[in-house]
């Protein structure tokens, strides 16, 4: 009996681990990344700011970190985000579990006004953190990244397996549009089910009439795979779980 299969469209690397999770749940998992991820050349931090704030796990991956900034507050958007800034060496990192409005928030009740902060993300954020801080606090941003949609091309494999594949996740709003735009050119009538990880991620897919769209209680991983965990499969027969199962699946067909 075939595993129910997931299209996991995160950016690489952390696709992967979103895959071996699923796989582990018992689920067949085809990585084809909705965007990419483009580091950009930026000079070292020389000022040491008062706080750093990243807005993605991306931001924290791809910022060299320094020893001068070890010890000073970080604030991460999210819990994985924390987690790798404590691995990079950061020892005062806070989690906001959540958004960037979560993050605000957390910065506003635990630094000391008025702060430099210095915003670590892409060139094109999903928000404006100085914005949500207002005045108090002195923000300054560093694009370490930018966030392209991948050719639709790169694409195509996933289109010869279209039909295998049950479930989609949506892991932003920018991914959501780009997913949305491909399905509507070459499966509009796709039956399955979107699982995205905020409103504004799935208000793409909102036209497809056969499409079913669960939206995840918070804005974090855990929370996006809390319905496919819940219904994870069941099976006696161990099934293949990486792209190479689904590509013989659709053969099979």
């Amino acid at each position: 009996m075939s595993r129910p299969c997931v299209w996991v469209t995160r950016t690489d690397p952390f696709n992967r681990l979103t895959a071996k999770r699923l796989a582990g749940a018992g689920y067949e998992t085809l990585c084809a990344p909705a965007l990419r991820v483009l580091g950009l050349d930026v000079p070292a931090v020389l000022a040491v700011p008062d706080a750093l704030a990243f807005t993605s796990l991306n931001g924290v991956r791809l910022h060299r970190f320094l020893p001068a900034l070890a010890e000073i507050p970080v604030f991460a958007v999210g819990d994985h985000s924390a987690r790798l800034a404590q691995t990079c060496g950061y020892r005062r990192v806070r989690s906001a579990s959540g958004n960037i409005s979560d993050l605000a928030g957390t910065i506003t009740r635990e630094l000391t006004a008025p702060a430099a902060i210095l915003h670590i993300g892409a060139a094109r954020p999903a928000g404006d953190l100085g914005a949500l801080l207002g005045p108090r606090h002195r923000v300054s941003r560093l694009a370490i990244y930018e966030t392209l949609e991948n050719d639709r091309r790169d694409l195509e494999r996933v289109a010869g397996h279209i039909d295998a594949i049950d479930h989609m996740l949506i892991h932003s709003p920018r991914a959501g549009a780009h997913v949305a735009r491909w399905l509507q050119d070459v499966e509009p009538h796709w039956r399955g089910t979107v699982h995205c990880i905020s409103d504004a991620a799935a208000v793409p897919f909102r036209s497809f009439s056969r499409i079913s769209i669960e939206v995840a209680s918070r804005p974090d991983e855990t929370s996006l795979l809390a319905g496919l965990m819940a219904h994870r499969p069941r099976s006696s027969v161990a099934a293949p779980r990486t792209s190479e199962a689904i590509r013989a699946r659709a053969e099979q067909g």
